[in-house]
């Protein structure tokens, strides 16, 4: 990348003007002369002198200033040649947890098709800690996940909030009552996904921190087939908590129905994780535009 005070130059160069220069490089006026400054000192130099008001380039500030110019031309060259080999890369694999794919796997395959077209794409769902794992493994190139990705050398991006909702099917008689409690959902048959699952895992904390425990309800399945727990509901065989995102299409058909618990809500973020090479990466960027 080329150095920022060499592009500092550049833009002092043509503007001949330390207001106008701080403004276009997004940075103090006290900043620009700084830039200047440190190059004086590393190469040695003058680079420029006035005449009065006007600002004029050194025959060392003349040449300083060329070869800067050649250094910025061939860094937007070199940036190009990359993002051009990236549209032309075979193949991609992202990881996506469950919960994230109910959001993002048709925005993500919309922005492939759109800008896209020559690259191939494998989708691998696990839980967002094998994920995570399998991107520092150079098994995956990046992954989108649920819940607060754990500290480490990776950047992450926040994309949207995922809600955590319970649900019953459309007959349920707590979906009459206007004062539901947990007391009363630990009467209730639920079928949730198994404690290693991003989603379970955020409800047991939630639970936790509401000095509740998951032992004091009635849990008579787990399973990790998200799909089949939504019919298991809709057929009446217990409720369950879900993402919203992953139910929302069966509430607008009115097969599946919210209950609304007191003093309820549960979200977590849906993060974008990718490696530190990566950053202002064109395909990056892309997903990073398609936030919710």
């Amino acid at each position: 990348m080329i150095d920022d005070k060499l592009y500092t130059l550049i833009v002092l160069e043509r503007e001949r003007n330390y207001t106008k220069t701080a403004a276009i490089c997004h940075i103090s006026q006290p900043a620009v002369t700084q830039h200047i400054k440190s190059l004086e000192d590393f190469y040695g130099i003058k680079i420029f002198k006035r005449n009065g008001r006007e600002l004029l380039l050194t025959i060392e500030g003349e040449l300083l200033v060329k070869n800067a110019r050649r250094l910025y031309a061939l860094n937007n060259k070199i940036k190009s040649e990359i993002e051009l080999s990236l549209k032309k890369l075979k193949q991609l694999n992202i990881g996506i947890t469950l919960t994230a794919g109910g959001y993002f796997i048709p925005e993500i395959l919309k922005v492939f098709k759109e800008n896209y077209p020559l690259i191939k794409f494998n989708f691998h769902t696990d839980l967002a800690e094998n994920l995570i794992n399998r991107i520092n493994n150079f098994e995956l190139d990046f992954a989108i996940i649920d819940g607060i990705p754990p500290k480490n050398n990776l950047n992450k991006t926040l994309l949207s909030m995922d809600q955590l909702i319970v649900i019953a099917n459309n007959s349920h008689p707590l979906l009459n009552e206007k004062n539901v409690s947990f007391d009363m959902l630990k009467k209730e048959d639920f079928i949730l996904r198994h404690d290693t699952a991003d989603t379970r895992k955020a409800f047991d904390a939630y639970l936790k921190n509401h000095l509740e425990t998951i032992d004091d309800f009635n849990i008579i399945l787990e399973i990790d087939n998200t799909a089949l727990i939504k019919e298991l509901i809709i057929k009446g065989y217990g409720i369950s908590i879900m993402s919203k995102a992953l139910c929302e299409q069966n509430i607008k058909q009115g097969a599946i129905k919210e209950i609304k618990i007191n003093d309820f809500k549960l979200e977590r973020g849906i993060y974008l994780v990718y490696p530190q090479n990566l950053k202002n990466n064109e395909i990056i960027t892309s997903i990073i535009n398609i936030k919710k």
